[in-house]
């Protein structure tokens, strides 16, 4: 038999030199693990990160384009030991230019061995690929037209050649329209529209109550509920009420909001436009039901008329005297639609002719409706899925509402 060809490792452990992982290190530059063969350095026409004098003193930048800084002190300890400690990449977008990359040094705390590395806040946030003037690029055109995340995203890589997440931009839209209006004050006028539309999420039916300014024509305060009830209502109502000054509410005609706004003193328009309604659906249904004579039918015809002058009056003078002239009218009939007058309309004449003492007060809850029909329109209002996506919706939609609002209100002045 031939000799063996296998060399086996030995098990015994031996010292090396010190000097010739230091040489090694230094030669092949293993630990920053990056090609620096591949890497250019920041060309002239690219904008230097730290121009702005003021950051200037905190950070330096070398021959190697690495960003220092000038007295580095560790963040967890304020020790002013350390070593440096490789650096970082960083990508930089400036808008109609190429994307390029800057480094950021780093450092290791030589007090709690703790590891740390340059900044650059005033265009670059931590930990963030991003500036702050492309995150809040996405709420302006958000306020111009209904554009769908995707496409919002290709109109950025288009100014900065990187196209960021429809995910990210849901995030950078609610986290800045949440920031401008916590920054925003505003002055309500006193004159609201309430109302409630019904939403579905993930398969079930929930409730959006809303507080619209009528003179200002922006929404107060908006909530999802998962039931409706008066309670409901009176708590909404009332947490508002404690914060802001109400001097009148519009809303359409379900009962209890009546004894809901008298326990919370608040004055109280009913909607005329639902009221009128109202009133054609039952004198339809009587017909349907009834075989009435033509004398009936007239009769009938005449007191709805009346009512409808009596809501339509100019001033509320006028109003009172014709609404006494019904009351004539009505006082020798007891018929099924007679009943029907007492009980909506004769009980809450004054709810019905509130705008006409003071016109600040609408005489309708169509301002609120139109809201509705506008921020989530029917074709969408079934699609989601949690109360949190619905919620972003609206905040989106009413952000974009308050801007066309704004716009509209400088274009009447010039």
């Amino acid at each position: 038999m031939g000799e063996s060809r296998f060399i086996f490792m030995t098990k015994q452990k031996q010292t090396a030199l010190n000097s010739y992982f230091g040489v090694k290190q230094y030669k092949l530059y293993d630990w920053v693990n990056i090609n620096l063969k591949k890497d250019e350095l920041i060309p002239e026409k690219h904008q230097d990160p730290i121009e702005n004098t003021e950051k200037s003193k905190i950070v330096s930048k070398d021959h190697d384009n690495i960003y220092s800084l000038m007295k580095p002190v560790c963040p967890s300890c304020n020790s002013k030991k350390y070593v440096k400690h490789g650096f970082n990449q960083k990508l930089i977008l400036i808008k109609g230019m190429e994307p390029f990359k800057i480094r950021l040094q780093r450092y290791k705390c030589k007090n709690c061995d703790g590891y740390y590395q340059t900044h650059l806040d005033n265009i670059l946030k931590q930990n963030s690929t991003y500036n702050n003037e492309i995150k809040e690029y996405p709420s302006i055109i958000n306020a111009l037209q209904r554009i769908s995340l995707r496409n919002i995203s290709k109109i950025i890589e288009l100014d900065w050649n990187k196209r960021p997440s429809p995910q990210s931009i849901k995030n950078w839209l609610s986290k800045t329209i949440k920031n401008r209006n916590n920054n925003t004050k505003r002055d309500y006028s006193g004159y609201y529209n309430y109302d409630e539309q019904y939403v579905k999420i993930n398969g079930k039916w929930m409730f959006r109550l809303a507080l619209f300014d009528v003179k200002n024509n922006i929404l107060v305060k908006e909530k999802i509920e998962e039931k409706l009830n008066p309670q409901t209502v009176k708590s909404f109502l009332k947490k508002i009420r404690d914060k802001i000054h109400i001097i009148a509410i519009t809303t359409d005609n379900k009962p209890y909001y009546r004894n809901i706004m008298d326990k919370l003193r608040i004055k109280h328009q009913l909607c005329i436009f639902h009221l009128k309604k109202e009133l054609n659906t039952k004198i339809k249904r009587i017909k349907r039901k009834n075989k009435l004579n033509k004398e009936e039918i007239e009769q009938i015809k005449n007191i709805k008329n009346l009512i409808f002058e009596i809501i339509d009056s100019k001033n509320y003078n006028e109003s009172k005297k014709l609404f006494n002239k019904l009351k004539k009218e009505i006082n020798n009939h007891s018929s099924s639609f007679i009943k029907f007058i007492n009980k909506k309309f004769l009980k809450n004449f004054n709810r019905y002719t509130n705008y006409l003492k003071d016109r600040n007060i609408t005489k309708t809850s169509n301002k609120i409706e139109n809201y509705f029909r506008n921020t989530l329109p029917k074709g969408i209002k079934r699609i989601f899925k949690t109360k949190k996506g619905l919620k972003e919706q609206l905040t989106l939609q009413k952000e974009k509402w308050e801007t066309k609002q704004k716009n509209k209100k400088t274009s009447t002045k010039n």
